[in-house]
């Protein structure tokens, strides 16, 4: 819906043809005709329909996706040249409408709540409001649960990885243990080996010379 002066001030030659164009972009709007926002830029050069035209361009703007963030200029153009809380409540409304649009919920749902301090009397933004906390929730839960899922498959490869490893049976000896076990029988052989020969050295028998 486009907003409409109820009453023209007409006090300055520059004020006529903003006027003009004002009126021009509401019929070009109306009939579905390119370029009405255009009009309504024109139009902000009226001294006292500045922030009312601004609204119109950046609504007209909204009818096409790609044009998201120039009709969000356009309402922010109009919220801070308006004193007027229902139409700066509906160029916020429409800004969270744009932002919803292009799935940025964080932003949608805090430009609901800015149309909501202006008017809370403003319906269409309160239900909005609640539709985008559904849609954050439900993306919440998503995520969630694909954490949960990640986390579930890097455990099944922990157990998958720790089932291939070769694992060593009851009883068995370790690699370990048997060079241990070579390295202690080694020098045990080498302790016997000395001890015969010592034992042997000591048991020569000494020659006997007889005295005849």
């Amino acid at each position: 819906m486009l907003w409409q002066a109820s009453a023209i001030v007409l006090g300055q030659s520059e004020d006529y043809a903003a006027k003009a164009s004002i009126i021009e972009g509401i019929q070009a709007f109306e009939a579905g005709e390119n370029g009405a926002d255009s009009l309504f830029v024109l139009g902000e050069r009226h001294s006292n329909l500045a922030a009312l035209s601004a609204y119109n361009a950046g609504r007209s703007l909204l009818e096409n996706p790609e044009s998201g963030q120039q009709a969000r200029q356009a309402f922010q153009r109009a919220i801070k040249s308006e004193s007027n809380q229902q139409l700066t409540s509906d160029a916020w409304h429409n800004i969270g409408n744009s932002l919803l649009m292009e799935q940025d919920l964080e932003n949608a749902i805090e430009a609901y709540k800015s149309a909501l301090r202006a008017n809370p009397q403003n319906e269409a933004a309160r239900y909005n409001l609640s539709y985008a906390l559904r849609q954050q929730q439900d993306q919440q839960d998503q995520q969630d649960q694909q954490d949960q899922q990640d986390q579930q498959d890097q455990q099944d490869q922990q157990d998958q990885q720790d089932q291939q490893q070769p694992q060593q049976v009851e009883g068995q000896i370790s690699k370990e243990d048997m060079e241990r076990i070579l390295e202690s029988l080694e020098r045990g052989e080498e302790e016997v080996q000395a001890k015969l020969m010592k034992a042997k050295s000591q048991g020569k028998k000494k020659k006997i010379e007889k005295d005849w």
